[in-house]
């Protein structure tokens, strides 16, 4: 009977033998620890949004009220003066009434319009075609009356239906004087319209 001898090598690994747990352990701590942060960092952006969400609206800041130049106030020696008078005027309220009042200003000059002497303005004769039809109504002409009061000329702004009545009316207001209008107390020439009236006898 022969016997087999096996020699036993101390430096070889034990292939029978299972790794030990420690190193196992050592492997699988680091997906561990990785996927503890992966959580941490989800929990804490959720928090932060909702924290986010939560929180109150800021009201828009309110619109600034306009701005409104005024002219600078002049506050020199007239405010010191005027200030003085006031004080003076408190003190002495006798003396306010004894005080003379102030003149009245002179009233400027008004504008005049030019119109007919009723001396120098003779009615127009009525045309005695115009009268045996029993023609009448109103003409109102156009006078440019120069600075002297005489008419230089005359056109028809409103007609009165009949010719022979214009006709009439502007002869007559050519030989007319009037009273020129003054500016500043001043004649000068102007326009005026001038209405004359025919009237038929009854």
């Amino acid at each position: 009977m022969s016997t087999t001898s096996h020699s036993i090598d101390p430096n070889a690994p034990d292939r029978d033998t299972p790794p030990a747990p420690e190193a196992a352990a050592i492997q699988a701590a680091p997906s561990r620890t990785g996927l503890w942060l992966l959580m941490i960092l989800l929990g804490a952006t959720f928090l932060g949004w909702y924290l986010y969400g939560k929180r109150a609206p800021v009201a828009p800041p309110a619109p600034l009220p306009p701005i409104v130049a005024l002219p600078p106030l002049d506050r020199g020696a007239n405010d010191a003066g005027a200030i003085a008078n006031a004080a003076n005027t408190a003190n002495k309220p006798n003396a306010a009434k004894s005080a003379p009042s102030a003149k009245p200003v002179a009233a400027k000059p008004r504008a005049t319009q030019a119109r007919p002497i009723a001396s120098r303005s003779p009615e127009p004769r009525y045309p005695a075609a115009a009268l045996r039809r029993g023609e009448g109504g109103t003409v109102v002409l156009r006078v440019n009356v120069g600075a002297d009061g005489v008419p230089d000329d005359i056109a028809v702004s409103r007609r009165s239906g009949s010719r022979d009545l214009d006709r009439a009316a502007m002869t007559a207001v050519r030989d007319w004087r009037f009273k020129p209008a003054t500016r500043n107390g001043r004649e000068v020439a102007s326009v005026v319209e001038q209405p004359v009236e025919f009237r038929p006898l009854q």
